[in-house]
């Protein structure tokens, strides 16, 4: 009963730090949805924080398992790809809300080098690249697109679209998976005869000094600029290959 009991504060406590944030979710209402009395929720954690880093470690820990199970096999770059998207929807259809709370968190997604979740993330990222490394060594991938630029959207616009889609989630991820992979993988692959489009060359304007930190600061900002913009331009792509779907 009492590993019963800890499912049931991690899944209604989820959906509340979804929903709330989680400085906005009291203990007491976590106890509340699991229909206990706030006391007896510290008999299974020491804090509202432990849930929440649990929530999070939990669903990071079983993404990189099944990251590292699904490209056992080998297969193709876009093949890893591929199956890293399909296994990020089951993932977070299986833990419902964590991603959504780990995004929404600061102070669960700027910790120390050395904590868990920091851990867990970096381990996660480096299945990306690798797979993504490796495309391009094979020549699968175009040279001419940033490959951390590429692996930047490409895992954003998985864990937005969970996050977009979440009341449906279950019921359509082979379809917002197959639209992912469509977009992004069949749009990095290479042409027929290996070679890519040429890359676009800025115009160079006349040099400016501009202090460092203020130039960093809108590089940032013009890369998080960059990265809604791509976004909400997949989000027309998937509404316009639904639309071509036959009934």
């Amino acid at each position: 009963m009492r590993s019963t009991r800890r499912e049931e504060i991690l899944a209604h406590a989820a959906k509340l730090f979804s929903e709330r944030g989680i400085s906005a979710t009291t203990v007491r209402d976590i106890a509340d949805e699991v229909g206990i009395l706030s006391g007896s929720l510290y008999h299974y954690f020491d804090s509202k924080d432990a849930i929440a880093n649990e929530i999070v470690v939990r669903f990071l820990d079983d993404l990189n398992v099944r990251y590292e199970s699904s490209i056992e096999s080998g297969g193709s770059a876009r093949e890893r790809l591929a199956s890293m998207v399909s296994v990020s929807f089951a993932t977070a259809v299986d833990h419902p809300y964590a991603t959504e709370v780990y995004q929404g968190e600061a102070i669960l997604s700027s910790q120390p080098d050395d904590a868990p979740i920091t851990i867990a993330v970096r381990k996660a990222h480096d299945y990306w690249r690798t797979a993504i490394a490796r495309g391009l060594a094979d020549g699968e991938f175009r040279a001419d697109i940033d490959p951390e630029q590429f692996h930047r959207l490409l895992r954003e616009s998985v864990w937005s679209t969970v996050a977009q889609y979440r009341p449906q989630l279950a019921e359509r991820a082979d379809e917002l998976e197959r639209n992912l992979i469509t977009v992004f993988l069949d749009g990095f692959a290479a042409r027929g005869d290996g070679s890519a489009p040429a890359p676009r060359v800025p115009a160079v304007s006349a040099p400016v000094d501009v202090p460092s930190e203020v130039s960093e600061v809108a590089e940032l900002r013009s890369d998080v600029d960059e990265l809604k913009s791509a976004i909400r331009d997949l989000g027309s792509v998937i509404r316009e290959l639904q639309a071509q779907r036959p009934s």
